[in-house]
């Protein structure tokens, strides 16, 4: 019974990370010219990834050891989101599921690769495991020896905007600055789902076993985005309709 139980609260924690990570997202593409509110979106989306990334490393451990990890193993998982990835590409993303997988091996490829999308962990896991109180630790009288996490998120659309030069004309143009920010908008949210559709594509294809293949239903908004469908999706409506 007590093994029933924790097997049915690591299915409800697959089916938490993805709700947390799909309002993330909605709450990204919230952000423009008048809404700079980026600590909803940093904070859902640092709890949906870190929450998504344990739970396939209980998966694993269950087939490679036969049982579920303790409450102290899983804590000694941690916050840090780019530790977690490394964690997840090397324990999961072995050498056959990646030759028997052309999309299995593009999306290791990707994960260890993407330096923006490393940039984005990177900032998304200060955030976890400090910078939710970033202004209350100012308060208190520490010094940060970093941006803040909305600082350092604020920096990567500037490096977008650079990028582009249609970007950076948009928002110096006439009703220019909503399609701008639309635009950065969707280039981080394809990041995101590219890394969120890499690592649920292991709970079926992946060597996370049978028990992981029944939580298809609950990973299924990432597990059958198709490439050309990536930075596209609208969340803001799919978040309220969902929930």
């Amino acid at each position: 019974m007590e093994i029933d139980i924790r097997r049915f609260a690591l299915g409800e924690e697959v089916l938490t990370s993805v709700r947390l990570i799909e309002r993330g997202l909605a709450e990204l593409q919230r952000i423009d010219g008048a809404n700079d509110f980026y600590h909803a979106a940093l904070l859902l989306l640092s709890g949906g990834l870190e929450r998504l990334m344990k739970c396939i490393l209980c998966f694993r451990a269950q087939v490679v050891n036969g049982a579920l990890p303790s409450t102290v193993e899983i804590k000694k998982y941690g916050h840090d989101l780019e530790r977690l990835l490394e964690t997840v590409v090397g324990a999961c993303f072995d050498e056959h599921y990646r030759s028997s997988r052309p999309a299995a091996d593009a999306d290791a490829i990707y994960l260890q690769s993407d330096s923006r999308l490393r940039r984005l962990l990177g900032a998304l896991s200060r955030f976890a495991r400090s910078a939710r109180y970033y202004n209350l630790n100012v308060v208190g009288g520490d010094d940060p020896d970093t941006d803040s996490p909305e600082q350092e998120w604020k920096k990567l659309e500037l490096e977008i905007m650079q990028e582009r030069s249609e970007l950076m004309k948009a928002l110096t143009s006439h009703g220019g600055y909503g399609d701008a920010f639309d635009e950065i908008g969707r280039e981080l949210v394809s990041r995101l789902e590219r890394v969120v559709r890499a690592l649920c594509r292991l709970f079926t294809l992946g060597p996370l076993g049978s028990e992981a293949k029944a939580c298809t239903g609950y990973i299924d908004p990432f597990l059958f985005l198709m490439d050309e469908d990536l930075g596209k999706r609208d969340y803001r409506g799919r978040d309220a309709a969902r929930f």
